[in-house]
């Protein structure tokens, strides 16, 4: 791991570090406590809705409405004596518990009647109302103190078998959540209904019979915990219930259960509840609801089942939550740090989704997982990291980019973006292949041109072959006077790093016929190139002052390359290599092996070659002459001067262009009139650059 990538993740880790901070503070302070209720409401929306097992409503319809109307008017005026033979229905079916949520505070003649069916049950619970609420209670599962309770009349609360309060309590943005277990007024304490239908049913006590500890409430002979406002989070079954389209909750009409046209298995040994379930009259936005708003009695059942089957909801402590958003966070930014953001964007939506479906699974099993902070911390540790790439390390890259692409191809300049550091301070020794590129008769040029016309000209020139460098992922070392210099293999390691160079130098002649055609309609006489390349070990890396930098290459390899250019005006050529580039440069060039040389400033003698071109795409003259070059270069050798000039005379006439063959031809008739010593072997000392 460079020093950069280390400083680029511990900077991320710090930002993902102070993003989770900050969404954990906000979170222990309860910042976006409603979203975050909100948020756990779209679990109850988004999983399939499940049937209650022991709790039955008998509902008072519309259908039933239409239907006891004539015979009794309004529902306010009929005679409890309906209820009454309802619950003689219910008693006879088998009901286990019967809970009524209708009020009757209001005496009638016919309460003793009703007091009497529901003596006969021995099982009715009747509701009562706080009313007048006052403050707010400190107390564990007690949500408000209230100044009176309002109970049925006397003769009816007489004959309830319990009682319980029916008061729905909502959040701040009118949703019922919950469920508080006590309620106060006037010193004395009354359980919910729902506590009171369960403990009837389980024949347990619904009083709290043990102090309340770390969040939990006993009753009714069960531990039961409790959310953040100190009531019972209910776990809705699903969605609201419909006496026609079914639901969560069979409800069977009430004129069904006076008419006795209903299914009395439905009711056996269950709990029954007896309340209203008409569209407009008692409805509630519960944390199951979208558009359809729940009956008060349907929320009552809900907390019954939550109750009885002890389906309760837990959410994570908040020492947990604040783990979670902080390692969360931290992950993202070191997610990011390491990765591109596509990937890390991608990455982080996942982690959403499977965040989201962890959040389902556990909230099936009753664990409550925030929806809000850990999400947050994805996003939030991302969009931190990705803000300071783009703000500080981008604006770096973007210098380094406008650098480095004046010597670098655009492919290995985004190879070396992302880790500067591969720009290595000082130097490196590597095995590499550097190319100098010269024109010819430039200079006699310069006199002709005056000098804004010489400029223009070389950069024309300059241009078109940097663009032949770049195309090859070449770096471009330095500009001397009319000279190029490349190199490959760095900082980007390429194996074939000798055939880009060879195949460059090739480019580079294609490119300059191209602007000849441009210069001779200027006037401007043709100019031709002479290239030099070489492979081997040099030295490479940034080098220079304090003030500057460059990154360029040193050795032998690299002042061999520049002797090897100068040999090309000897041997009359373009392009001139060493032996180790013909042997690393591959098989589809072709190559013409020149001379054994002794270049200046060196005493070992080199052989070296000429490319030709291209398999395949060499000029048809040359390529008469390629297969016979090799035994005309053997007599030559052999010192049979009088055979090697007849042979490369010959050659010279099929190819009077070819400088090699030219040379060779002179050089044999000079040996034929003036042999060379007796110990020449065949090595030709170079006496120019």
């Amino acid at each position: 791991m460079t020093r950069r990538v280390r400083k680029r993740l511990l900077a991320s880790a710090g930002l993902g570090l102070l993003s989770g901070a900050l969404l954990a503070a906000l979170h222990l302070l309860g910042f976006f406590s409603t979203g975050e209720v909100r948020m756990t409401d779209l679990l109850f929306k988004s999983r399939a809705p499940e049937t209650a097992r022991s709790t039955v409503i008998v509902g008072i319809d519309q259908r039933s409405y239409r239907a006891l109307l004539p015979r009794h008017g309004p529902m306010a005026t009929w005679p409890r004596a309906l209820h009454a033979r309802a619950l003689d229905a219910l008693r006879e079916a088998g009901a286990r518990v019967v809970a009524l949520d209708i009020f009757f505070d209001a005496p009638r003649p016919e309460d003793g009647e009703l007091a009497a069916a529901m003596k006969r049950a021995g099982n009715v619970i009747a509701p009562v109302e706080a009313q007048g609420p006052r403050a707010l209670d400190a107390r564990p599962g007690v949500a408000q103190e209230f100044d009176v309770f309002v109970r049925p009349t006397p003769a009816i609360a007489a004959a309830a078998a319990a009682e319980g309060f029916v008061n729905v309590t909502t959040d701040r943005d009118t949703v019922v959540r919950g469920l508080p277990l006590l309620l106060r007024a006037g010193g004395e304490d009354v359980p919910a209904l729902a506590l009171t239908i369960v403990a009837r049913f389980v024949r347990r006590p619904a009083v709290i019979d043990r102090p309340p500890a770390d969040g939990w409430v006993h009753a009714a002979g069960r531990a039961i915990p409790l959310g953040e406002t100190g009531s019972m989070p209910i776990n809705f079954l699903g969605p609201p219930s419909s006496p026609e389209r079914g639901g969560s909750f069979r409800i069977i009409p009430l004129i069904d259960v006076l008419d006795g046209t209903f299914d009395r298995a439905f009711v056996r040994d269950r709990i029954v509840l007896i309340g209203l379930t008409i569209r407009g009259v008692d409805e509630h936005s519960t944390a199951s609801t979208s558009v359809t708003r729940m009956w008060g009695v349907e929320v009552l059942a809900n907390a019954v089942e939550t109750i009885l089957g002890e389906r309760y909801l837990r959410p994570l402590a908040p020492a947990v939550t604040v783990g979670l958003t902080v390692l969360l966070a931290v992950g993202t930014a070191l997610l990011v740090a390491a990765s591109r953001p596509v990937v890390a964007a991608v990455a982080v939506l996942l982690g959403l989704g499977l965040y989201a479906l962890i959040a389902s699974v556990l909230f099936d099993g009753g664990t409550v997982l925030n929806l809000v902070y850990p999400p947050g911390a994805l996003l939030l540790g991302f969009a931190v990291v990705l803000v300071y790439q783009v703000v500080f390390e981008q604006r770096e890259q973007r210098v380094i980019r406008g650098v480095i692409a004046r010597y670098l191809s655009p492919s290995v300049s985004e190879w070396v973006l992302r880790d500067p550091e591969r720009l290595r301070l000082g130097g490196e020794t590597r095995d590499m292949t550097v190319l100098f590129c010269d024109l010819r008769d430039f200079t006699g040029l310069s006199r002709a041109l005056d000098p804004q016309a010489l400029v223009a000209l070389l950069n024309e020139h300059m241009t078109a072959m940097t663009e032949v460098v770049f195309r090859h992922d070449g770096v471009l070392d330095k500009y001397v006077g009319d000279a190029i210099v490349a190199f490959w293999n760095a900082p980007m390691a390429q194996p074939d790093h000798a055939r880009h160079a060879c195949l460059t130098a090739l480019d580079m002649i294609e490119t300059l016929h191209t602007l000849h055609a441009d210069w001779e309609r200027r006037g401007v006489p043709k100019l031709e190139l002479g290239i030099g390349i070489n492979t081997g070990p040099m030295v490479v890396g940034n080098m220079g002052s304090r003030e500057r930098l460059a990154y360029t290459v040193l050795g032998d390899t690299v002042n061999v390359a520049s002797r090897l250019e100068g040999q090309s005006k000897e041997y009359r050529t373009r392009v001139v290599i060493g032996e180790a580039t013909r042997a690393a440069a591959g098989d589809d060039l072709e190559y013409r092996f020149l001379d054994v040389v002794a270049v200046k400033g060196r005493r070992e003698p080199l052989r070296v070659y000429e490319v030709v071109g291209r398999a395949g795409r060499v000029d048809p003259g040359l390529a008469a002459i390629l297969p016979r070059w090799e035994p005309g270069i053997a007599l030559y050798r052999e010192r049979r001067w009088s055979e090697a000039a007849a042979f490369f005379g010959e050659l010279h006439a099929e190819a009077p262009g070819d400088g090699p063959t030219a040379l060779y031809l002179r050089r044999s008739r000079e040996f034929l009139a003036t042999p060379p010593p007796a110990d020449w072997d065949g090595v030709y000392v170079a006496t120019n650059k």
